[in-house]
């Protein structure tokens, strides 16, 4: 009997699990092509976000933390969400970058984003995730 009751009470658990689960965050996002080549071993850090006109900016900097050097040109790309939830993408956009970075080596990254289909000077709390280095193909 107490392994039937250990089984029902598991089902409720697992299933909201399964039903809250983000599939989303299990490959990261893209902004552009599914086909881009996606730079392994990048770690970013966001170092500020502001509205200017009716644009929303990112700014930050990207790590080559892996064994290769990146060549240029390569890009950043980000998705802009209204909130720290992520629950609402207003969408993404990318950027060109033209220094080459060696193992190790860092650099800065600048992010606009704006839309006509919202006013996003409504939403001065966004956030940005799914940062990903790419080349384009």
């Amino acid at each position: 009997m107490k392994r039937i009751l250990f089984r029902l009470w598991l089902l409720p658990l697992a299933l909201s699990f399964f039903l809250s689960y983000d599939c989303e965050s299990v490959g990261g996002s893209t902004v552009g092509s599914p086909s881009d080549t996606e730079i392994s071993r990048m770690a970013f850090f966001v170092d500020t976000t502001y509205i200017s006109g009716s644009s929303l900016y990112a700014k930050g900097r990207v790590q080559n933390t892996g064994s290769n050097t990146v060549t240029p040109p390569w890009y950043v790309e980000a998705q802009f969400y209204t909130d720290a939830t992520y629950t609402t993408k207003l969408g993404g956009n990318s950027t060109s970058i033209s220094v080459p970075l060696s193992p190790g080596q860092a650099t800065f990254w600048s992010i606009s984003f704006s839309t006509s289909n919202v006013d996003v000077r409504k939403y001065p709390g966004f956030t940005v995730r799914d940062l990903r280095a790419i080349y384009k193909n």
